[in-house]
């Protein structure tokens, strides 16, 4: 070694240990947060079966391909029906996602643009104010090749890390 290598040794080793400590340590408390405060343990709800969840059932759930006058041709549309029970609390969530469970795994946002005649009583999102049961009735856009099993994931602030994740097949 050299005079100057020799000379910083302790300095160096000491950043060859610091540097990785610092990077882990930034990274596990960036990523802490975001994870703890994500969905992301899932409360599976069966066809015909319910779950509690954040102070509410949820459940049964349930499919069918219906025909709607503003669908585009090539695709089809998935209502799902889920039926919500608040409790005592009233349950806030955000609009129900659906998902394939198998083949591409791809997503669908709730549409409600396919023709549907408005009614005030239909539900498409957790109501906060309601201290009775109710039904949501959500549309879904999917291409033709989708089939299904699905799942409709329901996720709420008070419910987390947990979600729900109810199977349907239309």
């Amino acid at each position: 070694m050299t005079g100057w290598w020799r000379s910083n040794a302790v300095a160096l080793g000491a950043l060859m240990v610091l540097v990785p400590a610092t990077y882990a340590a930034v990274t596990w408390n960036e990523w802490s947060a975001v994870l703890q405060n994500s969905a992301s343990q899932a409360i599976t709800v069966e066809p015909g079966d319910h779950a509690e969840y954040a102070g509410a059932t949820v459940g049964p759930a349930s499919a069918d391909f219906t025909e709607l006058p503003d669908a585009p041709e090539g695709a089809r549309v998935v209502t799902v029906t889920l039926h919500i029970d608040p409790g005592s609390d009233p349950l806030q969530c955000t609009k129900p996602e659906l998902r394939e469970i198998g083949g591409h795994q791809r997503q669908w946002d709730l549409r409600e643009d396919l023709g549907r005649e408005w009614d005030p009583d239909r539900h498409t999102f957790c109501d906060s104010e309601a201290e009775s049961s109710y039904e949501l009735l959500m549309d879904y856009l999917v291409p033709a090749d989708a089939a299904g099993p699905f799942v409709v994931e329901l996720k709420s602030v008070a419910g987390w890390p947990e979600f729900v994740r109810a199977v349907v097949d239309p």
